[in-house]
């Protein structure tokens, strides 16, 4: 993308602003009004200082369709259909206000609508999809409408009284780092879907007066929450359908766009499903047999993906804590029986650490850092979890972290040969060998300690270099740098 912006009175102060395309996240465009003249393009980036550009449109003097069509193919790779047809802009009766439109077609309740339907709906009037690109779920939130495609996840929203003015933003499925669904407790008339995205969009308001607290953090389009009225829709489902969309397939890469989500995903949960599973989990605070685990999940609302596995499962008062072989669930259950079932795919943590509990320390703790910048209500990219001491072996977590992080196929050999039970002698014979004082260490030394007591390194990995820093040590491997804190 080139922006050409012509500075000054006299025009003769010129920027020329180029963006990679692979820097552009996601874009949206809104329409012009009734009553407001231009039209806008927001684009989106993963560049510091500069996540949004807007760029203002005349009314009637740009194509918006044809843009957005641009955008799509740059995006999201290129309509297999002919692309002349994917940039030609529909002139239809779609922004009639509250005498046509989609708003008429599909209703105004929060629900799941005719996902047929709004293909052919969004492939004409407007035509903002590309002829290649399908829509596999639909839902009508509000005023607005979300459409989960073969490639994207768009949300339309209607703005203002009439609902002419209407703004289309596309998030392709690459930009999501995260995902989640809430379930609808006891007093809680909503069911909630939430994204975690990798751009940087958190605002940060401005002080009405100087003397005033600053105003909370707004996430915008780093955290995306869609609220649907309770018994309106299938959370479960949608849930099940972004894992499709969002974790590796087999390949070790997303399910193509070209390779539809099999209707057997996205079929209607049972309706007992999550009492008995929720009932099955208990309160108290225990480890988890994973095999029994992964029969649970497979059952009633099917939380995993038909090949998917639980290689590790902990319990931690009403949280539950999940490793399988494609991400990090984490299972939390609220007082008021709603369920949050968080999914975050080992593809998007940038680092994690492992810490086991101490001598007066009651709990161990994991903390996993995600390519994301909103977490727990506000701005971060971090996920801490307890563990109680004695219940969580901290060296099969680090082990099975580290072989699905750093880039191997699968976490087999983090968990053989005894692995998932190092025990305590283990981590006390690392912690006299490594409390003796020094800066120079070799490396050789710290090399075979860590594929031996505790086995921290990966089989294929070996250490370039190591220092003591006091206590600590900081190790330079040829898969990542690892400071191990005492």
């Amino acid at each position: 993308a080139l922006q050409i912006d012509v500075k000054g009175t006299t025009g003769k102060k010129t920027e020329f602003l180029t963006i990679l395309w692979k820097c552009v996240r996601m874009f949206s465009l809104e329409t012009a009004g009734k009553f407001d003249k231009d039209s806008e393009l927001t684009i989106f980036t993963n560049i510091d200082g500069m996540t949004r550009l807007n760029i203002d449109f005349r009314k009637g003097k740009a194509d918006i369709f044809a843009i957005q069509s641009f955008f799509a193919n740059k995006l999201l790779g290129m309509d297999t259909v002919d692309p002349s047809e994917s940039a030609k802009s529909a002139k239809h009766g779609f922004f009639g206000g509250s005498g046509g439109g989609l708003t008429s077609m599909f209703g105004d309740n929060n629900s799941m609508i005719d996902a047929r339907k709004a293909d052919e709906h969004f492939h004409s009037k407007p035509n903002i999809l590309q002829r290649c690109e399908r829509v596999e779920m639909a839902f009508k939130s509000r005023r607005d409408t979300v459409l989960l495609t073969s490639k994207r996840l768009i949300l339309i929203d209607y703005k203002g009284m009439s609902g002419k003015k209407v703004e289309f933003t596309s998030i392709p499925w690459t930009t999501v780092q995260a995902f989640g669904v809430s379930t609808a407790g006891s007093f809680d008339r909503d069911s909630e879907v939430m994204l975690w995205t990798d751009i940087d969009d958190v605002l940060f308001p401005n002080r009405e007066n100087d003397n005033d607290p600053p105003p909370p953090p707004i996430p915008r389009n780093s955290f995306i929450e869609i609220d649907f009225v309770k018994g309106k829709v299938d959370v479960m489902a949608i849930k099940r359908y972004l894992a499709e969309r969002c974790l590796r397939a087999e390949s070790g890469d997303r399910l193509p766009s070209d390779v539809p989500v099999s209707p057997d995903v996205i079929a209607a949960s049972k309706p007992s499903a999550m009492k008995n599973f929720v009932s099955w989990l208990g309160d108290d605070a225990r480890a988890v047999d994973p095999a029994k685990l992964n029969t649970k999940l497979h059952e009633g609302d099917r939380v995993l993906q038909a090949k998917e596995n639980v290689v590790l499962a902990y319990k931690c008062g009403r949280d539950t804590l999940v490793f399988t072989d494609e991400r990090v669930l984490i299972i939390d259950k609220h007082t008021d029986k709603s369920v949050d079932f968080l999914s975050f795919p080992y593809t998007s943590i940038r680092a994690f650490a492992v810490e086991s509990a101490g001598g007066w320390d009651k709990d161990a703790e994991v903390r996993i850092f995600c390519k994301t910048y909103w977490m727990n209500g506000a701005p971060g990219n971090v996920i801490e979890q307890d563990l109680r001491k004695g219940k969580a072996d901290t060296i099969a977590i680090q082990n099975l972290l580290a072989a699905k992080v750093i880039g191997r196929a699968d976490a087999s050999s983090s968990l053989e040969e005894g692995a998932t039970s190092s025990g305590a002698g283990a981590i006390g014979n690392f912690m006299t060998w490594i409390s003796d004082d020094g800066v120079e260490t070799d490396a050789v030394k710290v090399n075979e300690k860590l594929h031996t007591s505790p086995r921290i390194l990966l089989p294929n990995e070996s250490v370039d270099a190591a220092y003591k820093v006091g206590r600590d040590l900081v190790v330079f491997s040829t898969t990542r740098v690892l400071y191990i804190d005492v």
